[in-house]
């Protein structure tokens, strides 16, 4: 069964792979890290700004959405870095928190204060109201796709007939 095409659909689905192509360069930021490892960083400092123990493994896992040996792998890299520690959880012994060390918070916000320049350099290229009115419309597509990557998702689980 083909699906129709609206003729705009194509260029839309250009656009998000050159973007993603973009984003993706060449897996590493000028600096040698990788795009995951930042991605683990950011996780971290977001649960320390909420005054988190740190986090787990499987916690980060869930967020990035990625399986826990990746998560641990990355967190072996970080660490050997001194971007990151492991803490015994004090509630529960058996549990490692990873929280951020110094160098890894002073990384976070370089890459973070780099990554708004380059936005406002996009501001400056597109002007103010092409801005908003660019944020406004991923904003939605986002949730568009959200949305209908859950109903995919629902559909595949029921073999598309409604029964798991």
């Amino acid at each position: 069964m083909a699906v129709e095409q609206h003729p705009i659909a194509k260029d839309l689905m250009e656009a998000f792979m050159q973007m993603g192509r973009y984003a993706m360069k060449d897996g590493r930021g000028k600096h040698g890290y990788r795009r995951s490892q930042i991605m683990v960083l950011y996780c971290l400092k977001d649960a320390e700004s909420l005054g988190g123990p740190g986090l787990m493994v499987s916690e980060i896992s869930r967020m990035l959405n990625v399986t826990s040996p990746t998560v641990t792998q990355l967190i072996n890299e970080l660490e050997v870095r001194g971007f990151v520690e492991r803490k015994v959880d004090a509630r529960d012994r058996r549990a490692v928190r990873i929280l951020l060390t110094d160098k890894g918070r002073a990384l976070i916000d370089r890459t973070t204060e780099a990554f708004l320049d380059s936005f406002n350099g996009l501001v400056e290229h597109l002007g103010e109201e092409e801005s908003k009115q660019l944020a406004h419309l991923l904003k939605k597509a986002s949730a568009y796709l959200l949305k209908s990557h859950l109903q995919l998702d629902q559909y595949i689980l029921t073999d598309g007939d409604g029964e798991v």
